[in-house]
């Protein structure tokens, strides 16, 4: 029996899911604050956002897909990218958004908040 999918968006439509999810999240300022992780290259230390949209989450199998639409990641000393934290969206009807720790954090400031202290004791773990 094959793979069955009955629900997918387009690129294009992930990139509009984007960005209205970046503006309803209120995630925006803080994201746009940030270096976008560089794809190739030394990487220097520090915290970075990365756009870059899994089109295998494009297709959604039987349900509309949720998407990353921007992922936080903290590079240390040692050059690794450590996932810190996302935001995902729904079908142009809801959004969340995550950490290491928590799965549904509440208010874009909490997640914020969040973010910035998680990343700053994995700079002083390291």
């Amino acid at each position: 029996m094959g793979y069955w999918s009955r629900y997918k968006i387009s690129k294009g439509n992930a990139i509009d899911l984007q960005e209205w999810t970046l503006v309803e999240s209120k995630t925006k300022e803080f994201l746009d604050s940030l270096p976008e992780l560089p794809k190739k290259g030394k990487i220097k230390p520090g915290l970075y956002v990365d756009y870059a949209i899994d089109e295998s989450e494009l297709d959604g199998g039987i349900d509309y897909p949720d998407v990353g639409v921007a992922s936080i990641y903290a590079v240390i000393r040692n050059k690794e990218e450590i996932w810190l934290g996302e935001v995902r969206a729904y079908n142009f009807e809801t959004y969340w958004l995550s950490t290491i720790n928590d799965e549904e954090v509440d208010t874009a400031e909490n997640w914020k908040e969040i973010i910035l202290k998680d990343y700053e004791k994995l700079k002083k773990k390291k």
